[in-house]
């Protein structure tokens, strides 16, 4: 259930929307305290947001302030097939709990901040403990996110009282929201870079749903990033230096479980090799290098590695080609049975 947010400060973007929806982002965040946004459309951009996506199989968190839940609120979330989830951040009392779910929605607390004491107190006061989700907070003010260890401990919390809790958390777009245009993460840690490694991140926390916090995520990162999250496959750029490599480096891969720490090892790639491969570029392997065993390490020949490490030069490996830069932090989260493909510039 991973995600993507659509604010309701301006009419919606329906062609955005739909995009993310067909690369199976089945999640929408949004939140109705926004105090850039006009309170008098909000309500009306949101129920557009529910008719568009009236036929889909869709989940919404939409943060609300308690102050403002009442009758006419209610109702107005009250759409057919539209599952509704109400999240809220101050003023958490098992009272308004309760009144979300009497309602029949599910509620969303605030993963940030729940303490021992609060999630004691709901788990033997609320009707359905199992109807609460969590999710963490954004942080839009550079330096104020989060740091790893605490969002770990903060899910372990969670999981002690409920083994399969739903954990959502964000990471940025490539298209800032304001009004500081900084990035929506949780983790500041992900304030910048590759949403892959970001999302990755954050998922090693113990997180089990990712969001992407800001207004838009482009074409090509939204559709890694859901490759990633939904298949566990990873496309890396890569130079290729010489064209006898081809053959193998057209195929897909899947990372052995058993890698070791310095490289990422192909499960397959012995068994695309069609041609016998001369020593050739037996050079130091480096960082983001990848190497082909060649006809000098026998049954090893075609052996297909993604270098994490510095090695030294063998006789018996090629460095065949290269990662392009940007993408060179993937190695780190590729872990075994991931799969992955290159595509060749």
């Amino acid at each position: 259930m991973h995600g993507f947010s659509v604010y309701l400060g301006q009419d919606i973007s329906k062609n955005y929307v739909q995009k993310m929806i067909d690369l199976n982002y089945d999640t929408i965040f949004t939140s109705m305290q926004i105090p850039e946004e006009n309170d008098s459309t909000k309500v009306q951009y949101l129920t557009s947001l529910l008719t568009f996506l009236q036929d889909k199989s869709i989940t919404y968190i939409v943060d609300i302030n308690p102050k403002l839940l009442n009758a006419a609120l209610y109702n107005a979330l009250s759409f057919p097939n539209a599952d509704i989830v109400i999240r809220i951040d101050t003023e958490t009392s098992i009272e308004v709990v309760n009144d979300i779910i009497r309602h029949g929605f599910k509620c969303c607390l605030n993963a940030s901040t729940v303490t021992y004491d609060l999630l004691n107190d709901l788990v033997h006061s609320v009707s359905n403990f199992k109807q609460l989700v969590f999710c963490h907070n954004y942080y839009p003010r550079p330096d104020t996110g989060l740091d790893h260890h605490f969002v770990t401990s903060q899910n372990d919390l969670i999981f002690l009282f409920n083994h399969n809790a739903t954990i959502y958390g964000f990471i940025p777009g490539s298209t800032k929201r304001g009004p500081l245009y900084k990035g929506l993460p949780t983790l500041e840690e992900a304030r910048y870079g590759n949403p892959i490694v970001n999302a990755h991140d954050l998922l090693e926390t113990g997180i089990n749903n990712v969001i992407i916090g800001d207004n838009v995520l482009n074409n090509s990162e939204a559709y890694s990033l859901s490759d990633y999250l939904h298949n566990q496959h990873f496309t890396l750029k890569v130079s290729l230096l010489d064209t006898q490599y081809e053959s193998i480096f057209r195929h897909q891969h899947t990372a052995r479980a058993d890698n070791p720490s310095t490289s990422v090892r192909s499960q397959e790639a012995r068994s695309y090799l069609h041609n016998s491969i001369a020593p050739l570029n037996t050079v130091n392997r480096k960082v983001g290098d990848i190497t082909i065993d060649n006809h000098l390490n026998g049954r090893y020949e075609g052996e297909l590695q993604l270098i994490k490490t510095t090695l030294p030069s063998h006789n018996h490996v090629n460095v065949a080609g290269h990662i392009i830069e940007s993408d060179i932090e993937l190695l780190h989260c590729i872990k075994g049975n991931n799969t992955f493909s290159f595509n060749i510039n």
